[in-house]
């Protein structure tokens, strides 16, 4: 058996006819509502928003909240001790709770000191000693965090991030964090990285070198008749690339020890002339003496 329902639209106001099936349960959702546009709109009136809103904060536990935050801040106004410190250092005044500054505790913050003028030269020791330690000695954030043993303040390194961020620090981009890792030695060339003729190589003195091309092959065994003791990427040198305007990473390819020297093996193909020119420059000015050979002639 069907019954006709006579309902009034929820949004317009406009009357309209419902035929349902009978029910034990008042009719309900869309049925209030003539038309789907109409029905949109049940989630984002103006009217329901202010309703929930009013609702929400005339809950007691809401209202109870508010009291304790502006009794807060009525006893602890200043972080720093007095109001004209406070507009003075942006980086303190702007926080709303002291829990945010017990992550600095790792670093060397004396917390007791908060809410005196002390406070701003504790902070600003600790402002210095993280830019020391992010921007000059390039440690990550994950290996300050594990330096200073941050877990029992702080649940991970991206904290100190966001930190260096407030505090505008130079943040780091991925290339220029992958060549601190390469300087530092985290990270090792893999052979499964090259595209070019490769190969592992036995010297002379029983060493065991990877190889990226036939010129490196023949330079190799051109040293090994001299008997002459040498390396392959022996190590990581960081230059500034004056195309690209930033900091990158060599990898020389040969190193002489004997003659303190530092091979770099090319073909006229993957020669980039600048490029070699920046390198060749980071390594005269760290001391070493270099050579290029280009097709197996030497490059002035």
């Amino acid at each position: 058996m069907k019954k006709e329902f006579k309902v009034k639209c929820k949004n317009c106001g406009k009357e309209f006819l419902v035929i349902e099936e009978e029910l034990k349960f008042p009719i309900k959702g869309d049925k209030y509502f003539c038309c789907r546009s109409c029905a949109n709109t049940r989630h984002h009136t103006k009217e329901q928003k202010e309703k929930i809103k009013n609702t929400l904060l005339n809950k007691p536990e809401n209202i109870k909240k508010r009291q304790e935050k502006q009794l807060y801040k009525e006893t602890h106004t200043y972080y720093c001790g007095s109001k004209e410190l406070d507009e003075k250092n942006p980086d303190i005044s702007c926080r709303q709770s002291p829990k945010y500054f017990n992550k600095l505790i790792p670093f060397g913050l004396d917390i007791s000191k908060l809410y005196t003028e002390d406070f701003v030269k504790e902070h600003t020791k600790v402002k210095q000693l993280l830019y020391k330690e992010y921007v000059e000695n390039y440690l990550s954030p994950k290996d300050i965090y594990n330096k200073y043993n941050c877990k029992e303040y702080f649940n991970n390194s991206e904290t100190l991030l966001h930190l260096f961020k407030d505090w505008k620090f130079p943040i780091r981009g991925w290339s220029q964090a992958v060549i601190n890792e390469w300087l530092q030695g985290k990270l090792k060339s893999s052979k499964d990285s090259y595209h070019y003729n490769q190969q592992w190589y036995t010297t002379w003195n029983g060493k065991e070198v990877y190889l990226h091309s036939s010129y490196e092959l023949d330079y190799a065994k051109e040293l090994d008749e001299q008997r002459i003791d040498y390396e392959v990427e022996y190590f990581h040198i960081k230059y500034w690339d004056s195309q690209k305007q930033e900091y990158r990473c060599a990898i020389p390819d040969f190193y002489i020890p004997s003659t303190n020297t530092i091979v770099e093996i090319k073909s006229s193909w993957t020669l980039d002339e600048q490029n070699m020119k920046d390198k060749m420059k980071a390594y005269k000015e760290l001391g070493y003496n270099t050579k290029l050979i280009c097709d197996h002639k030497i490059i002035n």
